[in-house]
């Protein structure tokens, strides 16, 4: 469990076309788009001098410039940020994609493991019962009286030996995939969970409020009987979620009794007494409105209560 909140969660993926943001910028500031012959010069056009040149060279703040988080960013840096998110954005995207092909593609793996560890289980016990109803040769005898027989017994008894360890060991290797499958959907899930917890409790994304909150949460799983291994295997944010509000209840409910008694170390405030006045025309209206059970009645016994 602590090791699921002191991961920090993923970054968010924009959805905001930043194409459409800078044609918006565009039109609102009236620039014009690139002419093809931009590059032609007037031929009846005077070329000014060097030093009219030099005097009116555009500064830096001739560009717009925008206000973006508190921060000044001309035109130019806009442009660039919302392209390199663009670009990020697109490949978290296919990312996450090609995560959920691979994805698919172990899942499928691991169902044709688990029905190729089912056959030679069977197979397995097939053998086992041929092998009690097979006899051993007599090998001490067929060595004396009849080598032939001997080697062509031991070559039959080796292929059977032989095709029972391959058997053992494509189990034991397929068993280890079977395994290593396991863990890594543990390990997903985890990350999973994780980035759900942080979701609904983001105050937990700071590191030391989350150290003090999987303290308390440990102490109360502990006077339950639950051991550290325990403790350490809770990866269900479901669970989480449970434990983490209880103990914050607990917490709550604790320091409930110390509220109070701050609030009887107050003065007491003075509460101004219903006039015998206002009481009897409250019973006077409550009467009347008993006896007709009008609308009318009811509306004026209302304001008395207002």
């Amino acid at each position: 469990m602590e090791d699921e909140l002191s991961n920090n969660s993923e970054m968010e993926t924009a959805t905001l076309s930043n194409e459409d943001i800078l044609a918006q910028f565009e039109a609102t500031l009236d620039m014009p788009e690139a002419s093809d012959n931009s590059e032609q010069a007037d031929e009846h056009v005077e070329e000014p001098d060097a030093d009219e040149n030099a005097s009116e060279t555009p500064s830096d703040t001739d560009e717009p410039v925008f206000e973006i988080d508190g921060e000044q960013l001309p035109l130019s840096e806009v442009r660039n940020r919302m392209m390199r998110q663009a670009d990020y954005t697109r490949k978290t995207q296919e990312l996450a994609e090609q995560r959920k092909v691979y994805q698919e593609a172990q899942f499928d793996k691991n169902q044709l493991r688990m029905e190729a560890l089912q056959g030679i289980e069977a197979l397995k016990q097939q053998m086992a019962i041929e092998f009690r109803q097979m006899e051993q040769p007599d090998w001490d005898y067929l060595v004396e009286n009849d080598p032939a027989e001997f080697q062509r017994q031991q070559f039959i008894w080796g292929k059977r030996e032989a095709a029972v360890r391959q058997m053992y060991e494509a189990e034991q290797a397929l068993k280890q995939q079977a395994d290593a499958y396991e863990k890594e959907q543990r390990q997903i899930a985890l990350q999973e969970s994780q980035k759900r917890l942080l979701e609904k409790y983001p105050e937990l994304r700071d590191r030391s409020t989350a150290t003090n909150a999987l303290g308390e949460m440990s102490e109360l799983l502990s006077s339950y009987g639950f051991t550290q291994e325990d403790v350490n295997d809770l990866h269900d944010d479901r669970v989480i979620s449970l434990i983490y509000d209880f103990q914050k209840m607990l917490r709550t409910q604790k320091a409930i009794p110390e509220v109070v008694a701050k609030m009887e170390q107050k003065p007491v405030i003075s509460q101004k007494n219903t006039s015998a006045k206002t009481s009897d025309a409250y019973t006077r209206d409550f009467n009347k409105f008993n006896k007709t059970r009008n609308g009318k009645d009811a509306i004026a016994l209302i304001s008395r209560l207002l």
